[in-house]
């Protein structure tokens, strides 16, 4: 059989003309189609149910066909003038400009689609929403990618890095600096390098990051939204070790010194004690999260910029402070995840830094805050010996990890009581075992079985919500995979519900080593030089981009919006009410009743508002042994008015009230 003879040159000419000119045709109609939803005020409606108002559809139909017209349109003309230009030969049909038009239009042709992402009144199904945004992100990367390499052509070698806008307009700025008379022109043009610039963008984004949480956390704490578990619980903690009492919380357990020891091992506290010490209260406690969070991202873009350029670094420090799982962490009380994460990113840029005194003091912190914080610890320097970039130091501290979590876990905590989070486990435990250990056995014995207990809606929306804000980079390759690996482990191989929610602390295991992944892979994705390397981590930047904008608009906390999940429920941006305010000055009055020696029982909500004292005690696990019980009459939960019933039929009696919250005290008294 004989091969079949090439097309006529004309022929592949005119079959791009198709081509290219399909695509402009469907981004006119879909920037219509965007445009006209934004105008008509239809997204909402229109894109979770398909209602429009009367006559509303008849307008869309139009408008899609005036796009899909003008898009034609600007084809044809482009098409035209390049079949006319001299410069072609007549036996071909070349329009490398309407080529180039249509790979910069290529990202357009999703635009119909971005004004029902970025409702989040439109969606109902957070799973269906996440696994539309997956493919939504994917697709809209590689569209840029034809748009950023046909934005390079034809141009110098400068406009083939991603900071050439960024120079460009350094370059204008310093010259209309010059202009200024005097030295004093030249010093200002000196003072505008880019890298000054781009930390300077940093070290603003951090200090408004922390004064933003702080701000609403301390609001959200006036407002009565915090919790027994885990801020007036951290709080009765650090209380109790600075007046001399280690690893004791009796709004935990109710036993002495050390006993905290069997629920987790928080050593990092005596190191944060000077700074509960100079306000010794739950408020500094939320402060203190804020500061080393907002903390995080600066040491996050030291690390990228010695990778990336500054504007890509700062654009990946920028992502972090929109992260949706890093707010839900951030709002939800105190805890030591995100804490350790913040000692985290900044051990991983001092090791980087090659400033390894910092990184054995700073990953020393990290691992002190929780036992389990070790594990990640433990694949990271898996990663650095499977990697073989610096194997040596990536031996001792896997070594060093191991050998802490299986001290703590094996040795220490269960001499001072039982493990009590097993249940979280229950899946994966082995029939007749209920220990750690077990759990390890099936992992390693039966990866078949693990494997499915991942398949579930809960954990792939959990997932997506983790990995869609970075474009999934740290999957891109192979060994940067390892980055989600402690995260997965601590939540996604579990059968707890909260451990599967952004609006909990649980995300603080992903957070340290999906980031650095991140930058990582956007390396990668620009190695081997030219224009398809800038185009490929263009793209993947603008991805990334792309999708930290649209999973903070369902799912973040920054800008303040009416509703916000976190943990138990939602978050109110809200200034205290007069309610709130009375109701903070009652507790004072009552609390000033009560003797500093004696043991104080408290309603929930009420606890991380009176935790500062060396007996708080939490009114659902008993009222037994307390001398004054603080008692919220409005909204208690149920085990607390069960204990309030029973304390009162066994002879307590009041000792003062206020509107919403009742004094008692024992018999005696």
């Amino acid at each position: 059989m004989k091969p079949r003879p090439p097309a006529p040159e004309s022929a592949l000419g005119l079959g791009s003309v198709a081509r290219d000119g399909g695509v402009l045709a469907l981004a006119g109609g879909s920037l219509g189609l965007a445009i006209v939803q934004v105008v008509g005020q239809w997204t909402e409606g229109f894109a979770r149910s398909n209602v429009l108002p009367r006559g509303a559809r008849g307008v869309m139909l139009a408008v899609l066909a005036a796009g899909v017209c003008a898009g034609a349109a600007v084809a044809m003309v482009l098409a035209m003038l390049g079949a006319s230009s001299p410069s072609v030969p007549a036996t071909k049909l070349r329009v490398p400009a309407l080529s180039r038009v249509a790979r910069l239009a290529a990202p357009f042709m999703l635009s119909a689609f971005v004004p029902g992402l970025l409702t989040p009144g439109a969606w109902t199904d957070p799973v269906k929403l996440g696994v539309f945004m997956a493919g939504f992100v994917l697709l809209f990367e590689r569209l840029c990618r034809l748009h950023f390499e046909a934005y390079g052509e034809g141009a110098g070698p400068e406009a083939l890095h991603w900071a050439s806008p960024a120079l460009r307009a350094q370059r204008w700025m310093a010259e209309r600096l010059r202009r200024v008379p005097g030295r004093l022109g030249a010093r200002l043009a000196a003072a505008v390098p880019l890298p000054r610039v781009a930390t300077l963008v940093v070290l603003l984004a951090a200090a408004g990051y922390i004064a933003y949480t702080s701000f609403f956390a301390l609001r959200n704490h006036a407002r009565f939204e915090t919790y027994t578990w885990d801020l007036g619980q951290l709080d009765n903690q650090f209380y109790n070790l600075l007046h001399g009492h280690p690893f004791r919380c009796p709004v935990l357990i109710r036993e002495g010194n050390w006993s905290e020891l069997r629920n987790h091992a928080e050593a990092v506290m005596f190191f944060l004690l000077p700074i509960y010490a100079l306000h010794p209260a739950a408020t500094t406690l939320l402060v203190l999260q804020s500061v080393l969070l907002g903390l995080g991202g600066v040491w996050l873009y030291r690390f990228a910029a010695r990778r990336l350029t500054r504007l890509t670094a700062v654009v990946l420090a920028l992502c972090y402070y929109l992260y949706p799982p890093l707010h839900g962490a951030q709002f939800f009380d105190i805890h030591f995840q995100p804490i350790a994460a913040a000692f985290l990113l900044m051990a991983i840029d001092a090791f980087d830094g090659r400033h390894m005194k910092a990184f054995v003091v700073c990953l020393a912190l990290a691992i002190l805050c929780r036992e389990d914080i070790s594990v990640g610890t433990a694949v990271f320097g898996l990663f650095l010996v499977v990697t073989r970039h610096r194997p040596r130091v990536g031996l001792i501290v896997f070594a060093v990890s191991v050998a802490y979590f299986v001290l703590l876990r094996f040795v220490i905590m269960p001499a001072v009581g039982q493990w009590g989070f097993a249940e979280h486990y229950d899946q994966l435990l082995p029939q007749g075992e209920r220990s750690f250990g077990g759990i390890v056995k099936t992992i390693l014995t039966n990866p078949t079985f693990t494997f499915t207990t991942l398949l579930t809606e809960e954990k792939l929306r959990y997932a997506l919500q983790i990995l869609l804000p970075l474009a999934f980079l740290p999957l891109r390759r192979i060994h940067l995979a390892l980055s989600v690996l402690p995260g997965a482990y601590f939540t996604l191989l579990t059968d707890y519900g909260p451990t599967h929610d952004i609006g909990y602390q649980y995300s603080g295991y992903f957070i340290p080593y999906v980031f650095p992944a991140a930058a990582l892979a956007l390396e990668q994705l620009g190695k081997g030089g030219g224009l398809a390397g800038v185009a490929r981590r263009r793209a993947a930047v603008a991805a990334m981009v792309a999708g930290t904008i649209i999973t903070t608009t369902h799912w973040g906390a920054i800008p303040p919006r009416k509703k916000f999940h976190v943990a138990y429920g939602n978050m109110s941006f809200e200034p205290p009410t007069q309610a709130h305010r009375d109701k903070q000055r009652y507790l004072d009055e009552l609390m000033r009743l009560v003797p500093k020696d004696a043991i104080l029982g408290v309603t929930d909500r009420e606890l991380p508002h009176v935790s500062n004292r060396i007996e708080t005690w939490n009114m659902s696990t008993g009222y037994k042994g307390i001398d004054y019980i603080l008692y919220n009459t409005d909204n208690p939960i149920s085990t607390e008015r069960e204990q309030y019933d029973a304390a009162l039929r066994d002879g307590y009696t009041v000792a003062a009230q206020r509107p919403g919250l009742i004094l008692i005290k024992r018999p005696g008294l």
